[in-house]
């Protein structure tokens, strides 16, 4: 049987806006507020785990990652993906 890691108290003051942020953004993800909060730092956490080899295009904009807003895949959005795969016309 595996051994559970101890639960640690984690506790923060927060305004209602940034409430109302985590809990949107728990909605929109499908997710628990908890959850959605651990994801979020995942995901920030990964950015810095990225090492992009000398001279290419990742490295000269990993500046870039994370600080636009939008849908993380467009393909949520069927608008994208309107006509794609259909046959061009010459």
């Amino acid at each position: 049987m595996a051994k559970k890691e101890p639960i640690v108290w984690f506790g923060m003051k927060l305004t209602s806006e940034e409430k109302v942020r985590i809990e949107r953004l728990a909605r929109l993800e499908g997710l628990s507020q908890k959850e959605a909060v651990l994801n979020a730092v995942e995901d920030r956490l990964i950015s810095y785990e990225v090492e992009p080899a000398h001279g290419t295009m990742l490295e000269k904009m990993i500046r870039y990652s994370g600080v636009m807003d939008g849908e993380k895949d467009l393909s949520v959005n069927k608008e994208h993906l309107a006509g794609y795969g259909a046959p061009r016309n010459p």
